[in-house]
């Protein structure tokens, strides 16, 4: 899916990579949710704060979560991948709620 970037200009890929529900170690459900993100643009593709990422990706693959952003824990790895000769960066997202 072609996604706005959060800069406000230009737009990135955003693919869902995994969604399913899982038992955390104090026995808890929660749903852990993939999405990687690929493009390249003079911002980066990488967004540390969950506020802004909530916005930019997270709801539109998750529209049912009414959580607070606290209630979502969020981690980023960023790379790089070649394709037509061009580094293109690729940022995967990990959250689990």
């Amino acid at each position: 899916m072609r996604v706005k970037h959060f800069a406000g200009y230009g737009s990135v890929e955003v693919k869902k990579v995994l969604k399913k529900a899982i038992i955390n170690g104090y026995g808890e459900n929660k749903t852990k949710l993939i999405l990687r993100v690929k493009g390249n643009h003079e911002w980066g593709i990488v967004r540390n704060d969950i506020f802004d990422v909530r916005d930019w990706i997270f709801n539109k693959f998750e529209k049912n979560f009414n959580g607070d952003d606290y209630d979502i824990y969020m981690d980023v790895q960023d790379e790089y991948i070649k394709e037509n000769g061009i580094d293109v960066e690729v940022a995967t997202y990990t959250f689990i709620y």
